[in-house]
């Protein structure tokens, strides 16, 4: 399994209060802080959704140490007589990955190494981007069993709104506005989920969902996460 967690959050958010008065046409009593915690709630929700990174923040991504697997088309290494592959290279979640910040790795006394930089490498030009061992190297042996491979790493397409695909802010723009009309409405769970995306939203968002990160970041088998 894995699991990951946010450890820096983005600086600031790709939209402002004022833009978003502007193009929602919000009346200006509206309390700032609203239209601020409707953006910062709309990015996290549009985040998920696509399974990317908006603007640069840094990640922690923690795994369990898998050693040695049963599928004879997995990319790695093959060992042993019975031909079994020990996995090369682990994927990295919520992409565009820009750097990787380090490598960690957790024995059964929980003592935590750092793995040289000079072991691995960043293929960031494929998404998910992968962390692949160099050749001739292997994960280290005897690590504990949840959350043995640690990676800190900063993911997101810039720093600035020109930064993100404008088709990304559009839909953005018009999610914040579809919650702010709608703010207050009670809807039962299955209708909920009818609406919180409506179709002409979906229609800027879909092309950039990253389609194949496995819920197994070992493996390259197409599913969402």
């Amino acid at each position: 399994m894995a699991g990951i967690t946010i450890v820096a959050d983005v600086s600031e958010e790709p939209i402002s209060a004022d833009n978003v008065r502007s193009y929602a046409r919000i009346d200006d009593g509206v309390d700032t802080t609203e239209i601020t915690n409707m953006i910062k709630s709309s990015r996290l929700f549009v985040e998920n959704y696509l399974g990317r990174s908006l603007l640069n923040r840094t990640l922690k991504f923690s795994v369990d140490y898998i050693d040695e697997v049963d599928q004879p088309l997995f990319e790695g290494m093959r060992i042993g007589p019975d031909m079994t592959i020990r996995r090369r290279y682990l994927q990295l979640p919520r992409p565009p990955v820009v750097s990787v910040t380090h490598v960690k790795t957790f024995d059964d006394a929980d003592t935590e190494t750092t793995l040289s930089s000079s072991k691995y490498y960043l293929d960031n030009q494929r998404e998910p981007a992968r962390i692949i061992l160099r050749n001739g190297e292997t994960w280290p042996t005897a690590l504990r069993v949840g959350n043995a491979i640690e990676v800190t790493y900063v993911s997101g397409y810039g720093t600035t709104r020109s930064s993100v695909p404008e088709a990304i802010i559009q839909g953005l723009f018009q999610h914040i506005t579809f919650m702010y009309e709608n703010r207050g409405d009670q809807m039962g769970a299955s209708r909920a989920t009818q609406v919180s995306i409506p179709p002409q939203i979906r229609y800027l968002l879909d092309p950039f969902k990253v389609l194949n990160f496995s819920t197994d970041p070992f493996n390259d088998s197409i599913s969402g996460y």
